[in-house]
């Protein structure tokens, strides 16, 4: 904390210690540092109180003179549970280790901004010169300075549950108070009195309301019976017409939420800390980021924000980041590095993903295309009868700029720093690629690495059931007058393995057998080439729509045709883990 933040604290709260306040000094209480018996050893005792106060002021002194911290545990609630330990330290600062008395003598703090001590009636001792002795005042731990300073702290924060708050109406007692409380109860009458003492300010309030929900258009504040103040809600652009506005109380809970938070951020002089607790769960999305975004424009006041989505992460760009983790029946926080959260948001670019797409796995399968990113959890489920538990199954953008050439060094990377990161991205268990195009020397090198493949040259190949394509080509062909029969479907794909055609590039005719066709073809064009001539050249032939058809109708009704990928990708999975 600031000296001069922590000056103006102690200037502002004294005269609520309990001593007059003159107009130029101020007085605050020290705890007592010795315990001697006045009665036995008066001399000593004084002696010994004049040595613990001074110890005591400069202790003090050098604490608002240094930088450093003062950590102190404590519970943010009304009625100020604290543990024994933080009372001590807030009431002396930790100046000294010495328990305190519930004894404290009284010092001056003055315009100069010097601590002195307080005068009080003086004496001769025999020497002639005058002595001030001590003035000490019993009292408890609600008394000391350190429990003012506190409570004083308490005031400047705010805490934002996803519950509904009980703020449309409030007793307007205090016109000259704007300070909103803690738990923002007054939030009707701070708002009556900026409404009317500042109107430009109201008005910038309004701006932002109407920023984060489009479909409030202005607040209003309205005397009640009994000097109660109402807030009121216009969803109407008509402010003529009364009987259409809103009490707050009729409004959604996120409502009263965001009203509070920008009353803090337009009217607030000093800096306020606003803790907010899963603002996606009172807001829907597009709220939330417009709050975010509305929170980064007033960077004065400090921002706690509690949440499971990344789309807030994403829109904070916060400058701090603290990970908890329930493992072990206990929660551990740990710091996830800015800078590589950062990185890896480069990374996640690198693979055609956004960090909501990553965020909340355990793990994450990554497969050649989105077609594989559909198709492969309804396998695992329907066929491999096994659940995925956590794992997600992504798609990774340009596979073959990856994996080829210069860039295949890429892959590895980005598998080496997803595994290894310890920060809000589940790590990588495994990569399955196609093997179309690629040589089995670049095949052999790639798995050393860690790569895995199909055992057919592209997902497509799988597919090749005649009935399956009868019924996808049907539903999409409604106007064929006569519908593809399963029969058309297999003369097809004989014709096509008989004339040794849509081969992979660079395989010969004379290296394609009846038992290894699958493995030599190019399935996505025979399917492609099947939807055109077949359907007159107007049906085209896209996986990721019809690729899926096949795969559902699969999966549904001949899953045993499907049983050799399924227990490929199983034990591509079960090796990985």
């Amino acid at each position: 904390m600031l000296t001069k933040e922590l000056l103006n604290f102690i200037e502002d709260c004294s005269s609520n210690i309990g001593i007059p306040r003159a107009a130029t000094k101020e007085y605050y209480y020290v705890a007592q540092r010795y315990d001697y018996d006045p009665d036995k050893y008066h001399d000593q005792y004084m002696s010994a109180i004049r040595e613990s106060v001074i110890y005591a002021i400069e202790k003090f002194r050098y604490f608002l003179e240094t930088p450093d911290f003062l950590e102190t545990s404590s519970y943010l609630q009304p009625n100020m549970k604290m543990d024994n330990i933080s009372l001590k330290k807030l009431l002396n600062f930790e100046l000294y280790e010495q328990a305190f008395q519930k004894v404290f003598y009284k010092i001056k703090y003055d315009n100069s901004k010097k601590i002195v001590l307080e005068e009080t009636t003086a004496y001769s001792d025999k020497d002639g010169i005058v002595e001030e002795p001590f003035v000490n005042y019993s009292g408890d731990i609600q008394g000391s300075i350190g429990y003012k300073l506190f409570n004083k702290f308490q005031t400047r924060i705010y805490r934002f549950q996803a519950e509904r708050l009980n703020i449309g109406i409030y007793k307007c007692e205090n016109k000259a108070d704007t300070n909103l409380k803690s738990n923002a109860s007054n939030l009707a009458e701070v708002l009556f009195i900026l409404q009317g003492k500042i109107p430009g300010m109201f008005s910038q309030f309004n701006k932002l309301v109407s920023t984060i929900l489009p479909e409030i258009k202005w607040i209003s504040v309205v005397m009640r019976d009994n000097a109660n103040v109402e807030i009121l809600v216009w969803n109407t652009d008509n402010l003529h017409r009364y009987d259409l506005s809103l009490p707050l109380s009729s409004c959604g809970s996120g409502v009263g939420q965001v009203l509070a938070i920008l009353y803090i951020l337009v009217s607030s002089e000093e800096h306020r800390t606003l803790i907010i607790d899963e603002p996606q769960s009172f807001l829907h999305p597009g709220a939330a980021k417009k709050l975010i975004e509305t929170l980064k424009k007033f960077p004065q006041h400090q921002y706690f924000i509690a949440t499971h989505s990344p789309e807030i992460i994403a829109s904070a760009n916060p400058s701090n980041i603290i990970k908890l983790q329930y493992q072990d029946c206990e929660t551990t926080a740990s710091v996830v590095n800015s800078k590589e959260i950062e990185s890896q948001n480069e990374i996640l670019a690198e693979l055609g993903v956004r960090l909501s797409d990553v965020f909340g796995a355990d793990s994450i399968l990554w497969v050649e295309g989105q077609t594989e990113e559909k198709c492969f959890p309804l396998i695992f489920e329907k066929v491999a009868r096994t659940t995925l538990m956590g794992i997600k199954i992504l798609s990774v953008n340009s596979t073959d700029a990856l994996l080829d050439g210069k860039r295949s060094d890429l892959v590895f990377d980005i598998y080496k720093k997803l595994t290894t990161g310890a920060t809000l991205f589940p790590p990588a268990i495994a990569f399955i690629f196609d093997r179309e195009s690629k040589t089995e020397t670049k095949i052999q090198e790639l798995e050393k690495r860690g790569v895995s493949f199909l055992r057919l040259p592209m997902y497509e190949n799988y597919l090749l059931y005649p009935e399956a394509i009868s019924v996808v080509i049907n539903e999409e062909c409604t106007w064929l007058e006569t519908p593809i029969s399963i029969t058309q479907i297999q003369e097809y794909i004989d014709k096509t393995k008989q004339e040794k055609s849509y081969l992979l590039q660079g395989v010969k005719r004379e290296e394609v057998s009846n038992e290894n066709w699958l493995s030599k073809i190019h399935g996505a064009n025979i399917i492609e080439s099947m939807f055109q001539k077949l359907c007159d050249n107007k049906l085209e032939f896209r996986k990721t729509k019809h690729s899926y058809k096949l795969t559902e109708w699969l999966v549904e009704n001949k899953p045993d045709f499907l049983s050799e990928l399924a227990e490929e990708l199983g034990n591509i999975l079960h090796k990985s883990q």
